[in-house]
């Protein structure tokens, strides 16, 4: 079934207020904390979908794209002091540390998922009943 142009720019508005919602659920979760700028958003989302595996803390510095690796560096050490992410022994080599999210993170960043999932699901919801 092909959209009409009317439809087409309804679903997109529809998908830019579920957008607009998970951006309001990140800032409501993380502005106090100063983890509100979209770089925390990218490391978070990365650690999230490993669930508890532990990555190299030099790829951690890597997931914080978009700033230079003093800035990413900095980012995950505020993270770290802040009980956000755990840093860990690696017991392959130790000379480096692993980092995880915290059950503090996850707790918090499992809220702005399941409110973003929401209006998520209406857009889907939506385009599907077509």
């Amino acid at each position: 079934m092909k959209l009409t142009s009317r439809s087409l720019e309804k679903q997109r508005a529809h998908f830019l207020q579920a957008l607009r919602e998970l951006d309001d659920a990140w800032v409501a979760a993380f502005h106090k904390t100063g983890f509100g700028d979209v770089y925390f958003s990218r490391l978070f989302t990365e650690l999230w979908l490993r669930a508890d595996a532990a990555v190299a803390k030099s790829d951690a510095y890597g997931m914080v794209q978009g700033v230079s690796s003093q800035t990413a560096m900095k980012y995950v050490r505020q993270a770290i002091a802040e009980g956000y992410l755990e840093e860990l022994d690696n017991p392959d080599d130790g000379r480096s540390r692993l980092i995880r999210m915290s059950p503090k993170l996850r707790q918090q960043f499992n809220g702005v998922i399941d409110r973003a999932r929401d209006a998520f699901a209406e857009v889907f919801l939506t385009e599907r009943a077509r």
